[in-house]
């Protein structure tokens, strides 16, 4: 029998909207404990909820609930989300890409060994800000007028892509703080998924001279993957949820990508 109490109670949000069966299975969800419009949301509430959490969120709930699953979310720094995961003390994490490395630590939707992109979360890019008058350039492959280095957010699969480059900076950042390094003269450059940093890009004042290059960085596919544990204990109900997932991101993403980024505008 899987415990059902939230084992992190400080941090526990829960969506009580159409959840009226108490022996429901439940699954434990942990996403970065940041602002992301409009991906992530932290809500005013305090209280995870269908309309105040973002993008990702909502596509979440919307899955569990038609497969008859409550949902329960805990957030925190994403490498702690991801040791949670690992030792199957959350059942699932949002947004992950697939690195082979990754299929230690959490079960993604697969075909022929391969992630299947019929179940992604949501499809980005992530683009690379800089100062407007900077000399970083990249084409696709490598990077010239490097100075001070590139950053992108701890445990992120672009801050291993910069390392490979050998062009990462000696320290690391969150975006907010990455952005505004940028915008001062600090960092060559900051790569992070474009919507939150086009966001980043017009709320922060020290940031009202960085631009994206044309070149994207990269483009992935997000997922939500499971714990060895969930999917072993359900492995059927596992591939339901992707699918769910699927359906939810196919019938609302969209509306709900244009709600969240114009809240986030305003």
């Amino acid at each position: 029998m899987r415990l059902t109490s939230c084992l992190f109670v400080a941090f526990c949000y829960f969506s009580t909207a159409g959840f009226a069966n108490a022996s429901q299975t439940m699954m434990r969800f942990c996403y970065e404990n940041q602002n992301y419009p409009p991906y992530l949301i932290e809500p005013e509430n305090g209280v995870v909820s269908l309309g105040n959490s973002g993008v990702l969120t909502d596509l979440i709930l919307h899955a569990t609930k038609s497969v008859g699953i409550k949902a329960e979310f805990v957030h925190y720094p994403w490498k702690r989300c991801i040791t949670l995961l690992e030792t199957g003390q959350v059942d699932g994490i949002y947004a992950a890409i697939w690195l082979k490395k990754r299929d230690k630590w959490g079960v993604f939707p697969k075909q022929n060994g391969k992630p299947d992109s019929r179940f992604h979360l949501w499809r980005v890019k992530y683009n690379i800000y800089t100062l407007k008058d900077a000399e970083l350039t990249w084409d696709g492959e490598q990077f010239t007028g490097v100075k001070t280095g590139l950053a992108a957010p701890l445990g992120y699969v672009a801050e291993e892509k910069l390392e490979q480059l050998k062009v990462k900076a000696a320290h690391t950042y969150l975006p907010k703080d990455g952005m505004r390094l940028v915008g001062m003269g600090r960092l060559d450059g900051y790569v992070v998924e474009s919507a939150i940093g086009d966001h980043l890009q017009h709320s922060i004042p020290e940031a009202r001279d960085v631009i994206s290059l044309g070149e994207p960085f990269m483009q992935a596919d997000w997922y939500v993957p499971l714990s060895h544990a969930w999917v072993k204990e359900y492995p059927e109900l596992s591939e339901k949820f992707w699918q769910a997932l699927a359906d939810a991101r196919d019938q609302y993403g969209p509306t709900l990508y244009q709600k969240y980024s114009y809240m986030a505008s305003e």
